[in-house]
């Protein structure tokens, strides 16, 4: 295992001494709609983390049925 981490590890190296130059140029359009993305992402997950918080915090908060029938102390008694 220890030898095939180091073998990923030198291929890693060697691909990025490898590299040449893109002669790319990046406008600020791109860099506001990948800001626009990962604004869009944040707000996507914390949808849906709310909704399953939402799940687990009403299993939690729910009583077991037994203790529903039998009343907690301090309830008053039913007519």
């Amino acid at each position: 295992m220890k030898r095939l981490a180091s073998f990923g590890l030198m291929m890693v190296a060697a691909l990025l001494m490898a590299t040449r130059d893109a002669h790319a140029y990046l406008d600020p359009g791109t860099g506001s709609m990948l800001l626009q993305g990962l604004i869009a992402g944040i707000a996507a997950a914390s949808v849906v983390l709310g909704g399953y918080w939402s799940k687990v915090k009403a299993f939690f908060s729910s009583a077991p049925k037994d203790r529903k029938a039998q009343g907690r102390p301090g309830d008053p008694p039913e007519q």
